[in-house]
């Protein structure tokens, strides 16, 4: 897992082609004034989703992992409490679902708080389970990049 600044995301170029082309879509954008959606930059290896959702409580957010794609989730505006664990194999809650790229575990995880200008990098070795309330509900606008592995 990586959690950075998105002023930081040149850093993280040399990692892979299609993930410095990922964040230089994040760095080059004003995602406070396109509308939500999903726009495909490379076909099925690079594509972005433009949410705008409420927060929740932790016990209502799943931790999941995904094995095609990698993460890049960047805070537009408002900000979330994101549990993380890595995979040390630990037993899925639910099978692998291979359409939607997702599998879910219930673990004990780690707490940060993605805010705005911030990104976090999910490999698929990282349990993640965003979307969590700071404090109280509040709606947030986030986009998240999926990067072919």
């Amino acid at each position: 897992m990586i959690l950075d600044a998105i002023e930081n995301a040149d850093l993280y170029k040399s990692i892979s082609p299609l993930l410095a082309e990922g964040m230089k879509f994040l760095s080059e954008n004003n995602f406070e004034t396109i509308e939500p959606g999903k726009f495909y930059l490379k076909d099925q290896l690079l594509y972005a989703m433009v949410n705008e959702y409420e927060t929740k409580p932790m016990e209502q957010c799943k931790l999941e992992a995904h094995r095609q794609y990698i993460d890049i989730q960047f805070m537009v505006s408002g900000e979330e409490r994101v549990g993380y664990v890595a995979f040390e194999g630990q037993t899925p809650s639910e099978a692998y679902n291979p359409e939607k790229d997702v599998v879910f575990f219930q673990e004990n995880v780690s707490l940060f708080t993605l805010k705005k200008g911030s990104f976090a990098v999910f490999f698929p070795n990282d349990l993640h389970q965003p979307c969590i309330l700071s404090g109280e509900a509040a709606r947030v606008r986030k986009v998240v990049v999926k990067v072919a592995v």
